[in-house]
């Protein structure tokens, strides 16, 4: 997989889930199948969305392996790793590997904070480890770690990542990052409500948590804001922002799986330590899906 390959839409999928909370691989099966009937150009299973945290190692596989099986190669599929130590990251990438895994998203190390120059560290020593294409995984707002431009530019300079998911909110940022990376790497923008900002700095595309949701709106808008329609992409990206305030009012995905499941899309709840949306969620939910259902995004 190449840096070309990462542009467009890639939705962070969430991990569907039985009463046991175990993965339902069947009704995995079906949201992997509409998002590709969307016209998605690949897919991000696991990760935080996907719950990966809560998940046994096993069961992260079988989450992998299902949504390889179900891509069938159309798209590429790139698993987030979110493993707070060396060995165990390593591990699920290379599960992630054997089980079709086209790329890794990987998430800056997190509890025990690093130099800079450690975590440079860390993603070469992984890509040797591996033998996978890395996706670089920058939330400081979970994981505590600020990543400067030069780290990033080393990394992609020297071919140890093909990309970028930028969660950072810094706006000034990610146009500086756009600038020192230039078309190394694929910088895709993690942040659902900054995506239009993100593509006029230099996004080619964005792996965000709302887009199982509403695939195909999301790819209407990314082809609006890349095609010369930035106006149209804009306000169509601005429809979406009562979505925004109930899917993110609380910790992602719980909102989001409810609001699936209000849409016809049941995939379950969430593991502990989350909850099911609370009450001021689930009025922010009632607003967001009157708009959904006004403007015809479903």
């Amino acid at each position: 997989m190449l840096a070309t390959d990462l542009h467009g839409i890639f939705p962070a999928l969430p991990t569907p889930m039985t009463p046991d909370m175990r993965p339902d691989l069947t009704a995995l099966g079906d949201l992997v199948e509409r998002n590709l009937a969307a016209g998605v150009p690949g897919l991000v299973p696991m990760g935080g969305t996907g719950e990966f945290t809560v998940l046994s190692p096993e069961d992260r596989v079988a989450v992998v392996r299902r949504t390889v099986e179900v891509a069938g190669g159309a798209v590429p599929v790139v698993p987030g790793v979110l493993s707070t130590g060396f060995a165990d990251a390593v591990r699920a990438g290379q599960d992630f590997r054997a089980a079709g895994a086209d790329a890794i998203m990987l998430v800056t190390p997190f509890y025990v904070i690093p130099t800079q120059q450690g975590v440079a560290d860390y993603f070469r020593a992984y890509r040797a480890a591996v033998d996978c294409p890395l996706v670089y995984y920058d939330i400081p707002a979970r994981t505590g770690f600020y990543t400067q431009i030069d780290t990033m530019a080393q990394l992609a300079e020297d071919g140890t990542i093909i990309g970028a998911k930028v969660c950072n909110t810094d706006a000034h940022y990610f146009n500086r990052l756009a600038e020192r990376v230039g078309d190394r790497i694929s910088l895709l923008s993690g942040d659902d409500m900054l995506y239009a900002i993100h593509v006029m700095h230099g996004a080619r595309g964005g792996v965000l948590a709302s887009a199982p949701l509403l695939p195909k709106t999301w790819v209407d808008i990314h082809k609006m804001l890349t095609g010369g329609d930035l106006a149209g992409g804009i306000a169509r990206h601005r429809t979406l922002l009562p979505v925004f305030r109930a899917l993110f009012n609380e910790v992602n995905p719980g909102p989001l799986k409810a609001m699936m499941a209000a849409m016809g899309h049941p995939v379950g709840g969430v593991a502990l330590p989350l909850r099911d949306p609370g009450e001021e969620t689930q009025a922010l939910m009632r607003t967001a899906l009157e708009v959904i259902r006004r403007e015809a995004m479903a």
